[in-house]
């Protein structure tokens, strides 16, 4: 019973800071995440999402509501993107060395000694 109790508290709680503009205290308050549409969801996280949704709005905030009961849209791939969409890419990953330091500012073969100085 305690706990129902707890979770009403929070519930109000993240009301009030849903109506003072306070979104992010608001929502972790509830323990709302970030979650995949595709992600199975418990009855408590379903009642969390809802009422932490009916809180935002009743404090005029209906694009937060909106954002938390309805998953974000999944971006386009990028084969997608450029109008490959369903066809059957294969990439790899090349190491590529880095230059050294001499190389960089242009004394490649000037003698040059390394070593540590202690302060």
């Amino acid at each position: 019973m305690t706990s129902w109790l707890r979770k009403l508290e929070y519930w109000f709680a993240a009301v009030a800071f849903a109506e003072a503009g306070e979104r992010e205290t608001a929502l972790a308050l509830v323990g709302l995440k970030p979650r995949e549409a595709r992600q199975r969801v418990g009855l408590m996280e379903t009642l969390n999402r809802t009422f932490a949704a009916a809180a935002f709005a009743e404090a005029d905030c209906h694009e937060a509501a909106r954002e938390i009961l309805e998953p974000a849209p999944r971006e386009e791939s990028f084969l997608a993107k450029v109008g490959l969409k369903g066809i059957r890419v294969y990439y790899g990953v090349a190491p590529v060395a880095e230059p050294s330091f001499l190389e960089v500012v242009g004394l490649v073969g000037a003698p040059a000694r390394l070593g540590v100085v202690r302060l």
